[in-house]
């Protein structure tokens, strides 16, 4: 079985609806953390010109990466300068340490619209 990773860097502020509506679809396991950067718009007030924005990350199989990714993006979206970005990664291998082996598929849901 083929897996991948989903990440997405984004604004702190939408951090509640993107978790919300991961959950919504039935994406219960992410991972959260607090990163600082600089991209397309920066905090130039700052003496090291790095901004606040949450990075999360997901593992999930292959046929819901681009699905996971573009829900992020919807969810994140408010039409504003450095929003930030979502990356499909390919994993070459995923184990779960208290079993010593890799997921079963119905351990990662996706679902559509309802």
């Amino acid at each position: 079985m083929a897996f991948k990773k989903v990440v997405a860097i984004f604004d702190e502020q939408r951090l509640e609806v993107v978790k919300t509506s991961l959950i919504k679809h039935g994406v219960t396991g992410f991972t959260v953390h607090e990163v600082y950067g600089r991209g397309k718009y920066f905090d130039a007030i700052n003496e090291q010109h790095l901004i606040k924005h949450i990075q999360l990350s997901i593992y999930t199989i292959a046929e819901h990466a681009e699905k996971i990714a573009k829900l992020i993006v919807d969810t994140a979206y408010v039409n504003a300068d450095a929003e930030g970005l979502v990356a499909v990664e390919a994993v070459d291998g995923l184990y779960r340490i208290h079993t010593k082996q890799p997921p079963k598929p119905e351990e990662h849901r996706f679902h559509g619209e309802e």
